[in-house]
């Protein structure tokens, strides 16, 4: 078929289809103003642009995402060592006071005139709390036998608590 023939045949499915008043360009090339080619090609730089950020915003969510899971183990293993240096801790503290509760048994046995130069060799604080462990009818006895600003020092010291 010719070219004619075609277009006589398109013109006529046309009008049967109501598109009678429609004009086709067949031959007519399209023409664009300076304008418009400039405003696709802003339109193209600008979905190219956005595309990149948006693949960019992606990256950075899934890196976001890969140090929120880091932080979260590293939080999980910190809590365990907590824990574990509290439990430590508490451990410790139980041996120690066990052996200063042995101290005080062997202290309370032995004389005011014995303990007393042991005391008096002892930083004040760790005086005081020694006697804060022992019955105050023994305190009695031993504060008088420390050295005299030894005895004045921890008096204070026991006074303030």
């Amino acid at each position: 078929m010719k070219l004619s023939q075609l277009l006589r045949m398109f013109f006529l499915i046309g009008a049967l289809l109501g598109l009678s008043g429609t004009v086709l360009a067949v031959d007519k090339p399209v023409r664009a103003s300076q304008q418009e080619l400039d405003r696709g090609a802003s339109i193209t730089a600008r979905e190219k642009a956005v595309s990149e950020k948006e693949q960019d915003l992606a990256r950075r969510e899934k890196e976001l995402q890969e140090l929120g899971r880091e932080i979260d183990t590293k939080l999980t293993e910190l809590t365990t060592l907590q824990t574990d240096v509290k439990d430590k801790i508490a451990e410790l503290k139980a041996v120690q006071d066990k052996e200063f509760k042995k101290l005080i048994k062997v202290y309370s046995a032995m004389s005011a005139t014995k303990l007393a130069p042991l005391l008096n060799q002892m930083d004040d604080e760790v005086v005081a709390k020694i006697l804060r462990a022992m019955k105050p009818d023994f305190v009695a006895k031993v504060i008088p036998k420390l050295e005299r600003e030894k005895a004045v020092r921890v008096s204070h010291i026991l006074g303030m608590l």
